[in-house]
């Protein structure tokens, strides 16, 4: 089976311990005094990210000859939530269900999930990050079987630049000085190199095999290392605005625990015109894709500068979920995974 059994104890005990992470988390958000926001889940205007891609389908009214609209199901309630930091709101958080298609069905990715974001005014990098650390530590703390030890030590602070150096080698800095040295440092890792390959694509080829399966461990890999890998370069920047000390980097970071990276977090960018161009480049690079692309979202750029000095974050509470149960596959702790709903009785035997 590609999942376990829905009759056995395991998993139904494992859908427990999810509903009571999810009451924890919400009970965490509300003891600080967060407001949760209810998001639309439908909309016409997706994200551009290259990397992530929309369900779309057809909006039909029933009367009123208007026309049919292509919408999109979410992969990310970012943009209605720093809608809402720009008409006022301070804390808010929203906790609910988003959809990416075309991610692959490998125990760690589901095209339905449960996604955590949450967000502050008048705040930087550094305080989503000790929100991050206490959500944790204070939803593991409710569970008492939880198979993820929590200690002492305060989650370690890794930037990418190190992470390089020391897992791979490579002075990022020199690097980003000259990108286009990027092809010959990914073969001499043993990696292949295509016309196609964006910066990011090659970038990644190294990361991925080099870097990535060590962030989240002791030195030895016998125990858990939570770890924040900080300072990304600019040019993975996304939403994150620059580093004003070095603009070669972004003030975002990710969280590792063990084998799961469980969130992605930016001080964000404000700047409409610099979002703009962001945009535009990401939708350049859809094209080149050969991949579905549609018009910015124009409420969101005009929103931006009212949305001020904000810092926020996306979580995985299934990966979640899967750390504090032991899990080593979503499908272990979700109702009715991908692979149950939509293959075949013979090929999920």
């Amino acid at each position: 089976m590609i999942y376990e059994n829905a009759n056995s104890a395991g998993w139904r005990n494992r859908l427990i311990t999810r509903a009571k992470i999810i009451k924890a988390i919400r009970q965490f958000f509300d003891e600080r005094g967060f407001t949760e926001m209810f998001t639309p889940r439908l909309v016409g205007l997706p994200g551009q990210e290259p990397n992530l891609e929309p369900f779309w389908t057809r909006l039909l009214q029933d009367s009123g000859g208007q026309a049919e609209l292509d919408v999109a199901l979410i992969t990310s309630p970012e943009y209605a939530m720093k809608r809402l930091l720009a008409s006022g709101f301070d804390k808010i958080f929203d906790l609910g269900p988003c959809f990416r298609n075309e991610e692959p069905w490998d125990g760690s990715h589901d095209p339905e999930f449960l996604l955590l974001e949450w967000y502050r005014r008048d705040a930087e990098l550094e305080d989503i990050l000790k929100d991050t650390e206490e959500m944790v530590r204070f939803v593991a703390s409710t569970i008492h079987d939880s198979r993820f030890t929590i200690h002492d030590t305060p989650f370690r602070r890794l930037s990418v630049k190190e992470a390089m150096k020391h897992h791979a080698g490579i002075d990022l800095d020199k690097l980003l000085d000259h990108p286009e040295t990027l092809p010959d440092i990914v073969r001499a890792h043993g990696q292949t190199v295509s016309s196609k390959d964006s910066f990011d694509d090659l970038f990644y080829k190294i990361f991925l095999s080099k870097v990535e399966p060590a962030l989240g461990w002791n030195k030895d890999r016998t125990e858990y290392q939570p770890t924040f890998l900080t300072y990304y370069p600019a040019a993975m920047a996304a939403l994150a605005r620059r580093n004003p000390e070095d603009p070669r980097y972004a003030l975002r970071a990710e969280l590792y625990i063990g084998d799961l990276e469980l969130a992605n977090g930016f001080a964000e960018l404000a700047d409409p015109d610099e979002q703009r161009e962001r945009f535009l480049e990401e939708r350049a690079l859809r094209q080149a894709q050969g991949k579905k692309v549609w018009a910015l979202d124009e409420r969101f750029l005009s929103a931006l500068p009212d949305m001020g000095n904000a810092a926020g974050i996306a979580f995985g509470v299934d990966r979640l979920v899967m750390l504090l149960t032991g899990a080593t596959s979503i499908n272990d702790v979700l109702p009715f995974p991908a692979h149950e709903r939509f293959q075949p009785e013979a090929e999920r035997k």
